[in-house]
């Protein structure tokens, strides 16, 4: 046989990944999470709301009666 009769090596096909399932409770885990720390940003804002409306600062007062009103 010469060189040019000889076929080329064939190489096996690669095989495709496993795709990985997420853990059972992955997604729980992860909803509470997510729950807590909307909780916390409202529980954050929930004070600072409380804090500045019924008592604002003296620079909030006097920015907000600095700012033009549009109905003017």
């Amino acid at each position: 046989m010469t060189r040019d009769n000889v076929p080329a090596p064939v190489q096996p096909p690669v095989p495709a990944p496993v795709p990985q399932q997420p853990a059972a409770g992955a997604g729980l885990t992860a909803a509470i999470a997510q729950g807590a720390a909307q909780g916390a940003a409202r529980s954050i804002t929930a004070r600072l709301v409380d804090k500045f409306l019924t008592n604002p600062p003296d620079w909030l007062r006097a920015l907000w009666h600095a700012l033009p009103r549009p109905w003017e």
